[in-house]
């Protein structure tokens, strides 16, 4: 728990427990006045608050929601690509995935723009790795076989053209006949079309509790959200208000065509089942 207190320190701030109850169940409207996330949300928010967190999350980052992961890019690479294609995972995060699969002989590059995130991947040394943009790739051009966008990491920017420009850039990088995973456990089309579960509630251990109100923004054309944890016999931890873009069939198509790529494929869980998972493939 001390851990725990320390890593929410830095990036979170602890609030009065009214104005959180507040914030969780006032009007919309007044809730996405309240969360309006700064542009360079990310930079802040996916910090020790977050990795201290995500350690905790019940099927997270753990081994064996790594192997779930590696067992799907296997699949996709297996049916899609040639042998041994060569792999950029962007953002690599602490390079759970892209050490995973170096060390099955993969040719991977990991990039990220969290300092501490790639100290922890190159303390493994089995994949390569820089700090980059996903809007500016340090990576030739025609020179990678499959570009990973593991968990929801697409769809953070505000403005539309910087998701433009990074499907762009994701484009530009594929070798002919390359392709793109998307991976996210966001349900979009339940989101927009009202079926979405705002409040979510989860035991993070030691008896602590994140909550998460999640409140789709039209003018945004994604999801508001601030989260907050409560560790016992303490005033909650509120963190930073960030977004997720939502992305619908006809949405992907259209981005994916603007993008340059031939086709757009999307599977996803059925309705109702738990956990979700959506996997979008863009075909060069």
């Amino acid at each position: 728990m001390d851990a725990l207190n320390e890593a929410l320190d830095q990036g979170f701030r602890q609030v009065p427990t009214d104005t959180a109850r507040h914030l969780w169940s006032c009007p919309d409207a007044e809730f996405l006045a309240a969360a309006r996330p700064d542009p360079a949300w990310p930079r802040h928010y996916f910090g020790p608050a977050y990795a201290a967190l995500a350690s905790r999350f019940a099927g997270g980052d753990t081994p064996a929601s790594t192997q779930r992961d590696i067992d799907t890019i296997l699949r996709i690479a297996t049916d899609h690509l040639a042998p041994r294609p060569r792999i950029l995972d962007i953002p690599c995060g602490t390079g759970r995935h892209a050490n995973a699969l170096a060390g099955e002989g993969f040719d991977v590059i990991g990039l990220d723009l969290q300092p501490d995130y790639l100290r922890t991947a190159r303390a493994d040394g089995r994949a390569a790795y820089a700090a980059a943009d996903m809007r500016d790739l340090p990576i030739p051009t025609a020179s990678i076989d499959l570009v990973l966008n593991m968990w929801n990491s697409l769809g953070y920017f505000l403005d539309a053209a910087d998701e433009a420009a990074t499907l762009s850039e994701f484009r530009r990088v594929l070798r002919p006949g390359g392709i793109v995973l998307v991976q996210q456990d966001l349900d979009a089309p339940a989101a927009l079309e009202g079926r979405w579960v705002q409040h979510m509630k989860v035991p993070v251990g030691d008896g602590a509790l994140l909550l998460l109100r999640q409140v789709p923004d039209a003018a945004l054309g994604g999801l508001a959200c601030l989260s907050w944890v409560m560790l016992p016999g303490q005033e909650p931890f509120q963190g930073p208000a960030f977004f997720l873009r939502l992305r619908d069939d006809a949405a992907w198509a259209r981005e994916g065509e603007a993008a340059g790529f031939t086709r757009v494929s999307i599977a996803r869980t059925p309705a109702g089942v738990v956990p979700h998972e959506t996997l979008v493939l863009l075909h060069a």
